[in-house]
């Protein structure tokens, strides 16, 4: 992954590539909700970024495949109104979104001569598909293009001069709403009676933990 370029007075900017996948833990927050059950599931994602030995900052493009969204967790007991029993039950709220983000990194040395850096980018996604189990009636309120922020930071561990692991810890708060739904009477089958379902803003928060790999694609410059 070394490349030889032969030019005079000219100066190169070298390219780095990755992989990387993790752990995801979604939250919403739901109007009304007795409970709001963090998800856990999963992400990958690939990037390309710039790379220069005269600077420590860097530009990248990142995209990514991201399960976001919410549980809902009920305890077994009786229900005061009819006087039914039921088990305890988890209820999943899943968004398979895929991710497109613009940013930049900023990299330091630390004491144990690791590279650390910290980073922003703006991020869209798009809603592959979801699945909401007790609120699949509200499937018309989802927007299929959310869009947010991206806050992270982590390590680099050097295996090589052109391949390191890393470690990647990143918060990303939407802007935008995934759902929403203007309040409405409903039938609730819980109590058998006509309520009033609120207003619901639904915005996404993940917080993500992801390894993997670095690779340096290396631009040398030769002046004759």
């Amino acid at each position: 992954m070394m490349t030889l370029w032969v030019l005079g007075d000219l100066y190169g900017q070298s390219i780095a590539f990755g992989i990387k996948g993790g752990p995801t833990l979604g939250v919403q927050r739901w109007q009304g909700s007795t409970t709001n059950d963090p998800l856990i599931k999963y992400h990958g994602a690939v990037w390309i970024e710039t790379d220069s030995e005269e600077s420590t900052g860097s530009l990248f493009a990142e995209a990514g495949y991201h399960i976001k969204g919410r549980a809902q967790r009920f305890r077994a007991g009786v229900n005061p109104f009819t006087g039914n029993t039921f088990d305890a039950r988890t209820f999943q709220m899943r968004f398979q979104n895929a991710s497109l983000s613009l940013g930049g990194r900023q990299r330091f040395l630390t004491r144990t001569n690791l590279n650390a850096y910290y980073s922003l980018a703006l991020r869209v996604e798009y809603t592959i598909a979801h699945e909401l189990e007790i609120y699949e009636g509200l499937s018309a309120g989802v927007n299929n293009f959310v869009y947010g922020v991206t806050l992270g930071g982590g390590f680099e561990f050097p295996f090589g001069e052109l391949v390191s692991g890393v470690l990647d810890i990143r918060l990303s708060p939407d802007i935008s709403r995934q759902i929403f739904v203007p309040p409405f009477e409903w039938n609730n089958p819980w109590t058998g009676r006509v309520e009033t379902f609120r207003e619901q803003n639904i915005r996404n928060i993940a917080l993500e933990v992801s390894v993997g790999f670095r690779f340096l694609n290396k631009v040398i410059l030769v002046d004759y």
